[in-house]
């Protein structure tokens, strides 16, 4: 169990928030969270058609039809009125992820001092002021004239926000990156920027843990990346807890993402060091691919990555990670045999609500 105690309130959402949850031996549903205390949302069905879904996936799947009026039922005092009074506890629910995605991707190196960061890491320590220097001029040209890096990923890396990350003897550099989801609410391509930023239906929080030295292939260093080696493993994909629908997040660019290992700040920063914005990667992004309400964009990490600090999970650890507004989720790692990644919830209420 998590001690409610230890949550952080400045990263609980103001409104009212969706969650995927059910109670101890139930099965999960789609609920609605006000400060702590929750009540189901088909509570509200026999007034509401947006109160009639069995999951957030599938509300999200009919989005453009429902989002009016979920706004409007949960902008209600009442609501919240009524979730407060007779609600329940958050710590008697079993949290889920919020939702699972059709389609997954990740924007790599995409927060300005991160990259600066590895960078110096890479480099000779006499030189680490020039290479700064360089990394931020290469950084403005590439804002200027470039575009994101964006791959796709394996949707059952999806885990739940708070639980048990098991990790097998051969996982020995297993790394955290904290990050904002985006959530698609629309089927679209080839988008405007401002058709970009209207397309959003929520946000969430994601931890994108990944493989360090599985990244680039020694038996094929120029081909780059693996990403299926090194962003593959079941579960390494924590999410949630809570979908926060766009309209409580006006400006996802000052959003406060912090990650704590064992209770130690690892990695702290703001949406604004960004380098391409939360649209810009959508717009970007639509001009290659289909995407399809429900579909989930990482959109990128601050510094202070385990590889940064000479450190990579191991049994015992507990990961926090927690984005303003958006709640915090809580993941201990555990040691398994080999071969065996497993994401096992854990019955506790997730921080940050």
């Amino acid at each position: 169990m998590f001690d409610e105690d230890h949550q952080e309130p400045e990263f609980a959402p103001a409104g009212i928030v969706l969650a995927q949850a059910g109670r101890m031996e139930g099965a999960a549903e789609v609920w609605l969270v006000y400060q702590g205390r929750a009540l189901p949302l088909r509570d509200w069905a026999p007034q509401w058609d947006c109160a009639r879904f069995a999951s957030i996936t599938e509300l999200i799947g009919q989005w453009s039809d429902h989002h009016t009026e979920l706004r409007r039922l949960t902008e209600l005092p009442q609501t919240a009125q009524t979730i407060a009074e007779a609600g329940l506890s958050v710590a008697s629910l079993r949290f889920e992820a919020p939702l699972r995605p059709a389609q997954l991707f990740c924007t790599i190196g995409n927060y300005r001092r991160q990259v600066v960061e590895a960078a110096v890491d890479a480099g000779l320590p006499t030189e680490a002021e020039r290479v700064r220097a360089a990394t931020l001029q290469a950084l403005d040209q590439r804002q200027l004239h470039g575009a994101p890096y964006i791959c796709l990923t394996s949707v059952d890396r999806v885990g739940a926000p708070v639980g048990e990350l098991g990790l097998a003897p051969e996982v020995d550099t297993l790394d955290w990156e904290v990050e904002i989801g985006a959530v698609i609410g629309s089927p679209l391509s080839r988008l405007t920027l401002p058709e970009a930023s209207a397309a959003i239906a929520g946000y969430c929080v994601v931890n994108d843990l990944t493989i360090r030295s599985r990244v680039v292939r020694p038996d094929l260093p120029a081909l780059g990346s693996d990403w299926v080696q090194s962003k593959g493993m079941q579960g390494s994909l924590p999410l949630g807890p809570w979908f926060v629908p766009s309209w409580q997040v006006p400006d996802p660019s000052g959003l406060r993402l912090q990650l704590w290992l064992n209770d130690t700040l690892m990695q702290d920063d703001t949406a604004a060091d960004m380098v391409f914005t939360i649209p810009e990667q959508l717009q970007y992004l639509s001009q290659h691919t289909r995407l399809r309400p429900g579909d989930v964009l990482c959109t990128g990490s601050p510094a202070g990555f385990g590889l940064h600090h000479g450190r990579f999970l191991r049994p015992g650890d507990v990961v926090k990670a927690s984005v303003t507004g958006l709640g915090e989720q809580i993941i201990r790692c555990a040691e398994v045999a080999p071969a065996r990644n497993t994401f096992n919830p854990t019955p506790a209420a997730p921080a940050g609500h």
